[in-house]
């Protein structure tokens, strides 16, 4: 089965208070329930579980630029050592349609810098969720037939007038 509405990679990004993570190469959300036991040992030899916690984290990797841009690695280790909270926005870019953005309050909860010695420097960073995350999305149908619709009486213009 071909699907046709794969949204790309690039038309994505993570966002912090705002502005775009500089340099991303991929970006990753996690979300997870844990499950609780619920097992009643008189109803059978099948084990039961109920919803418990739930939890959300977003991982960002990316390329270590020579100088400061907006928020960028240099940015997000300052902010993890001083214990700032951050609002995170992980979606599609502001001008893409449809729309699809998952928002919340995170701490940066690991980073990391790799400087191999044949390839470019890279960064990760993964954020840990605060509470509740929020999503925003909306889906526009496509237009199947743009004419304009069908009138009682159709209107007939005199080129010669």
């Amino acid at each position: 089965m071909v699907v046709a509405d794969r949204v790309k990679g690039m038309l994505l990004n993570v966002s912090i208070n705002g502005a775009p993570l500089q340099c991303e190469t991929s970006a990753d959300f996690s979300y997870s329930i844990e499950m609780l036991p619920a097992t009643n040992p008189n109803e059978g030899r099948w084990r039961n579980f109920i919803p418990g916690v739930q939890t959300w984290s977003v991982t960002v990797n990316g390329n270590l630029l020579l100088r400061s841009l907006g928020a960028d690695f240099k940015t997000l280790v300052e902010s993890a050592k001083s214990g700032e909270k951050l609002w995170l926005r992980f979606g599609t870019m502001q001008d893409v349609t449809p729309k699809y953005a998952i928002e919340g309050y995170v701490y940066p909860s690991s980073l990391g810098l790799s400087a191999p010695v044949t390839d470019l420097a890279s960064w990760s960073v993964t954020f840990q969720g605060l509470g509740e995350f929020k999503t925003d999305w909306a889906e526009f149908g496509m237009v199947l037939d743009n004419n304009p619709a069908p009138a009682a009486w159709p209107l007939i213009y005199d080129a010669n007038e």
